[in-house]
């Protein structure tokens, strides 16, 4: 296994909070350098070393008027209206991408957009585009899953403001390997695949600068794609969690709708101004199964 690969999978065993934590900054659990900020960056001869002709290449490929799929993916899931694309609105991913079927990202989300009434992730050359809709009751700060890609394609962040103006947010992600929504998620040949029990959920709390609070869920779950086929030539039947709502004493935070184009077991993060208490999250999927899990806030 080369360093590059052993990086990742300790970038990302990092990400899903196995390791557990008190306090942590914004994303000191995610800094990692496969993850970044920048809006763009592309494929050259050395794969890792973009130059200023790829970086121009990959904004291309990010342009809405370029675009193949974005018309179609914005009617598609109601992105209807007056649409900005706004660069303060942060995409952190790994630019280049080597394990599709679970790719770590956070979106980061400006002081002005934070009472947004709706939060829209969306992967525009994936057979599942629509990975996850947030309907907020709190002001959200960032917004963290792992996700699926098939290949090369924008992801883009799609934020309705309080007057229903949509701002949207992108990131050009390359997939050296692509087949993320197609292939198992767990390749036996290079991982230990593990069964959990459906349903599960895991909570980590963590307290941030200033009096602000991190909640993050891991939730077992096979998130089957309905593109994947078994070792007697049968599809696998569409899996996945559907809703995932966050509550605590003072009532609802998130409604999230869910899709397959999450990872198998999908991580969930939000980031608030503020601390509660006594998170509760409710989980259900397609075959109208419930999940329940609480726990209580970090103490300082």
């Amino acid at each position: 296994m080369s360093d590059n690969v052993v990086y990742s999978i300790i970038a990302f065993v990092s990400m899903l909070g196995i390791f557990s934590q008190v306090h942590a900054g914004p994303f000191s659990d995610f800094k990692a350098t496969e993850l970044s900020e920048e809006m763009t960056s592309s494929p050259t001869a050395k794969w890792d070393t973009p130059t200023s002709e790829s970086l121009e290449q990959a904004r291309d490929l990010l342009d809405p008027t370029l675009s193949e799929n974005w018309s179609q993916v914005r009617d598609d899931y109601a992105i209807t209206g007056e649409v900005v694309f706004d660069d303060d609105i942060k995409v952190i991913m790994q630019d280049f991408v080597e394990a599709p079927h679970e790719v770590s990202l956070v979106v980061k989300i400006p002081e002005n957009l934070q009472r947004m009434q709706e939060f829209v992730l969306l992967i525009e050359n994936n057979p599942i585009q629509k990975a996850y809709h947030m309907y907020p009751h709190r002001l959200i700060e960032a917004v963290g899953m792992n996700i699926r890609l098939e290949d090369d394609s924008p992801v883009r962040a799609a934020l309705k403001d309080e007057t229903g103006k949509w701002h949207v947010g992108s990131k050009m992600v390359f997939v050296k390997s692509p087949g993320g929504c197609s292939l198992p998620s767990c390749d036996p040949e290079t991982q230990i695949c593990l069964t959990g029990e459906i349903g599960k959920i895991r909570i980590s709390q963590f307290n941030r600068e200033g009096g602000a609070w991190r909640i993050k869920t891991k939730i077992t779950h096979p998130m089957d794609t309905g593109f994947v086929v078994d070792d007697n030539g049968e599809v696998v039947p569409a899996y996945y969690i559907d809703r995932v709502d966050f509550t605590d004493e003072n009532g609802p935070i998130a409604e999230i709708e869910t899709y397959a184009a999450l990872s198998t077991n999908p991580v969930i993060m939000l980031d608030l101004p503020t601390r509660g208490q006594n998170i509760r999250i409710n989980v259900s999927d397609v075959k109208g199964l419930q999940f329940e899990a609480m726990d209580p806030a970090p103490s300082m």
